[in-house]
């Protein structure tokens, strides 16, 4: 009897929970002449075509890797801009970089995650790099420097891109403490402990801006990656 109800507690699913909320990122005049200082600017960013082409993406800090499916998706150059900008994937993950404008982009990154550059190519031409290595990799634009995105690689599956309005959910997430890091363009990263229940935590953050950031300070490099 002992042993079959050691079989049981082993072949039953292990308890998870959800970690959902919502990060706040106020926007101002602050906001604005920030992005005025470090050069966001161009007709892609200003003509964008979501609400706030930057999401904020949320994650749990320092756990033990899963071993997870790759993916292959598409990040567009098209409209002078990334679409989408901000991007998560599982670790060996493939990113497309297809040009749809009427001229050439060279799409490059010197991230400590991922060296890389592409290189000119025409519109209807397209590239693609494969993530290997865990971390934040920013992509840039040799051709246009206000063309910028971000792709962030994980070797574990406890991670989100917040949604237009700030929302963003977590499944599956094994009861305990944790350290969750909520990170967006512009803003300082949060690392926040938290406590997940069986039923689950519910965890909203607040984004600080860089509003002293120097002009001439990278935005994004490897230098402030979160993790």
């Amino acid at each position: 009897m002992r042993l079959t109800l050691a079989l049981l507690l082993l072949c039953s699913p292990q308890e998870s929970a959800t970690i959902s909320g919502k990060i706040s990122a106020p926007e101002g005049a602050a906001q604005k002449k920030l992005r005025a200082k470090i050069k966001y600017a161009g007709p892609g960013v200003e003509n964008h075509t979501a609400p706030d082409p930057s999401p904020a993406v949320v994650w749990l800090d320092k756990v033990a890797p899963v071993k997870m499916e790759p993916k292959t998706i598409e990040i567009r150059q098209e409209g002078l801009e990334l679409r989408p900008r901000v991007v998560a994937l599982p670790l060996g993950s493939t990113v497309k970089f297809p040009n749809q404008d009427d001229l050439f982009h060279n799409l490059f990154s010197y991230s400590k995650a991922k060296r890389f550059d592409l290189g000119r190519y025409p519109k209807g031409e397209s590239k693609s790099e494969t993530f290997d290595t865990k971390g934040q990799v920013d992509l840039r634009c040799e051709v246009h420097d206000f063309i910028r995105g971000y792709v962030h690689v994980f070797d574990h599956p406890y991670y989100a891109v917040a949604a237009e309005d700030g929302t963003y959910s977590i499944p599956k997430v094994p009861p305990g403490k944790y350290t969750l890091v909520a990170w967006k363009e512009f803003f300082e990263p949060v690392r926040q402990e938290i406590d997940v229940k069986a039923d689950g935590a519910k965890v909203d953050v607040t984004m600080a801006r860089f509003d002293d950031r120097p002009a001439d300070r990278k935005v994004g490099s490897a230098c402030c990656d979160a993790r």
